[in-house]
């Protein structure tokens, strides 16, 4: 799982954005499809269902957020990378800025721990960066912290946020992961909190075709990694 992560903060820095979904009952596999969602924004959508296996995987770009679930014969994942301008208004000079990052997964069962679920979310940039990880056997973690972005105000800073959200379940098990949704909490170069900014947190311009044609080789290669081993049962 790590591997696959490292994958992800390589690829992700190449391009705008990029949603991906996929699912898997039974050995078959299925493709999201991209289309508009409601309230705004693309959602890419995965399905699948079988006999005693189903799977779901959305990735949303507007909120951005994923939402994973497997039950029976199966697993899904989805995938959203997207650059990000994070202006902060409402003062002069230098401050820090500290993520609000949120994920949640299932815990693996110590007998079956190919059965689980799993969600990352990273934010990062030229000054510094922050995950929040949950799932997986592990509890909820958040490498935040009051200095994780460093700002000045009114000059945009850009930002790269990843998310990834997996969820792998056999024979009588169901599983679920989700991650997403960005906040922040301002600070001063001396620590204070800030209470009276405000700011924009917005998608950065999109790129030309070839980091796009890049992006979809990167979703690629993380699909092959992942979605290559065979399932378990009980």
């Amino acid at each position: 799982m790590r591997r696959l992560f490292l994958i992800l903060v390589a690829c992700a820095p190449s391009f705008a954005a990029t949603l991906s979904a996929l699912a898997q009952c039974d050995g078959v596999l299925y493709f999201g499809t991209t289309g508009l969602a409601s309230g705004g924004g693309e959602i890419n959508y995965a399905y699948c269902a079988s006999s005693d296996a189903s799977a779901s995987a959305e990735a949303l770009s507007a909120t951005p957020s994923l939402n994973v679930s497997a039950s029976g014969n199966a697993q899904g994942q989805a995938t959203l990378y997207a650059l990000y301008e994070l202006t902060v208004m409402g003062g002069i000079g230098d401050g820090f800025a500290e993520p609000q990052l949120s994920a949640a997964g299932s815990f693996s069962d110590p007998q079956y721990p190919q059965n689980f679920g799993y969600a990352t979310e990273l934010l990062s940039g030229n000054s510094g960066s922050c995950e929040a990880i949950a799932g997986a056997g592990n509890p909820y973690q958040d490498s935040c912290t009051p200095t994780s972005v460093s700002f000045v105000f009114g000059i945009p800073q850009t930002l790269n946020l990843s998310l990834y959200a997996g969820a792998a379940s056999g024979l009588g098990y169901e599983n679920s992961a989700s991650t997403g949704g960005v906040g922040f909490v301002f600070y001063n170069v001396n620590g204070q909190l800030l209470n009276d900014v405000t700011y924009t947190f917005t998608p950065a311009p999109e790129p030309g075709m070839f980091p796009l044609l890049a992006a979809m080789f990167c979703a690629a290669l993380i699909a092959r990694r992942q979605l290559r081993k065979s399932f378990p049962s009980r």
